[in-house]
């Protein structure tokens, strides 16, 4: 399901919400969560479990391949870690379907 697939679901479930109050009110929360999300903050997921995005300084080295077959090597100094808690009841329905 897309994003307008999703909307005109939820619209239909409630029919006193119009699609463009569906779509404000969703583009709105995820305005918001992204904003939590890039500010390093824990961010609560209703039903799905908890997210935290941090950028740390590191001293590393990245290889690649080229598309000529060769290794190309590349310094870094930051990294996105990505920590995920997922709920129990969450990780239940994934393994059901």
């Amino acid at each position: 399901m897309n994003h307008t697939q999703r909307i005109a679901h939820v619209a239909r479930q409630q029919r006193k919400l119009t699609k463009a109050i569906v779509r404000k009110s969703v583009e709105l929360y995820l305005e918001a969560l992204a904003n939590e999300i890039a500010d390093g903050e824990w961010v609560d997921i209703k039903g799905i479990g908890k997210m935290q995005v941090i950028q740390e300084e590191v001293n590393g080295l990245l290889t690649s391949f080229e598309s000529n077959g060769g290794r190309q090597s590349s310094r870094f100094t930051q990294r996105l870690r990505t920590k995920i808690r997922i709920y129990k009841t969450f990780k239940d329905i994934c393994k059901e379907e």
